[in-house]
């Protein structure tokens, strides 16, 4: 199984303290220890609390926030590798669905100090690490079916909808048709968009742009690729055709999106308000 071991930790949270939004790098699942806060991802809110836990994705934008007044204590694994999402499919978990509960006995905190036990600088250290991530990972599965939270009562419309987005959001920088989506999950294109606009509220080919324009807006902000390196790493080959649609959706062409943000930035502000 392709995954790897990245690395781990605890955090006691300030108040109202936040990170993001952002994109981490790696994936992460999240154990609220104590408290409470609120965490964001792909346009959703959610709110947790002690005995929660959720996953963070290495290429989606998210953000995580305190609670001002019971701010929580998480821990967490992080995790890479394209091993990942079949476990996340297997546990039911998706940026749609990326929330979970955890049983009291499904004590984290052991895993943390077995990792915290490897000696970085033994030839066994990785190993060992792998060793104790695949003990974890397997021990939370068992748990989430033990807890009944796989969804067995999950609609296939859901399951439709959840398979095209994560193939989407795994390969909007291909050169990928709506046609191949819905192939890949098994139905007509035409119920595919029937889905989109009856759970999305938006067709495929609108996600698609919406995302690759976001993904976009990333790189334009927090990179110094060129707009063709820009508009090949979110899937465009054309890079008048890339201008032309990010524009269409950001109001501005990218040569000026970016400009925009270094002005505002060196003013100290931190959007395009």
């Amino acid at each position: 199984m392709d995954i790897c071991y990245c690395y781990h930790g605890k955090q006691v949270c300030e108040p109202s303290y936040s990170w993001g939004p952002g994109i981490k790098g790696q994936y992460k699942i999240m154990f609220i220890h104590a408290g409470r806060g609120v965490y964001q991802i792909d346009g959703k809110t959610f709110h947790l609390q002690q005995g929660e836990g959720f996953i963070v994705y290495d290429n989606i934008l998210c953000y995580m926030e305190a609670d001002p007044t019971d701010p929580w204590i998480y821990s967490w694994i992080a995790f890479s590798g394209n091993g990942v999402i079949p476990l996340f499919e297997q546990a039911h978990i998706s940026p749609l669905h990326p929330v979970f509960r955890y049983s009291p006995l499904f004590w984290f905190d052991f895993y943390l100090d077995e990792f915290s036990a490897c000696d970085v600088n033994h030839s066994t250290s990785e190993l060992r690490r792998q060793s104790i991530l695949f003990r974890l990972l397997a021990d939370w599965i068992d748990m989430l079916v033990a807890t009944s939270q796989l969804l067995p009562e999950i609609r296939p419309k859901d399951a439709y909808i959840r398979k095209a987005v994560e193939f989407i959001r795994m390969n909007y920088n291909q050169r990928v048709s709506i046609s191949e989506v819905a192939h890949i999950v098994g139905i007509d294109r035409v119920y595919l968009s029937v889905l989109f606009k009856e759970i999305l509220n938006v067709s495929p080919q609108q996600y698609l742009l919406n995302l690759r324009m976001d993904k976009a807006g990333d790189l334009l902000d927090n990179s110094q690729l060129s707009i063709t390196e820009v508009s090949y790493s979110v899937g465009y080959s054309d890079p008048l055709l890339f201008s032309k649609m990010f524009k269409k959706v950001k109001g501005l062409s990218p040569s000026y999106f970016r400009a925009r943000l270094k002005r505002d930035s060196s003013m100290g502000l931190s959007s395009l308000d």
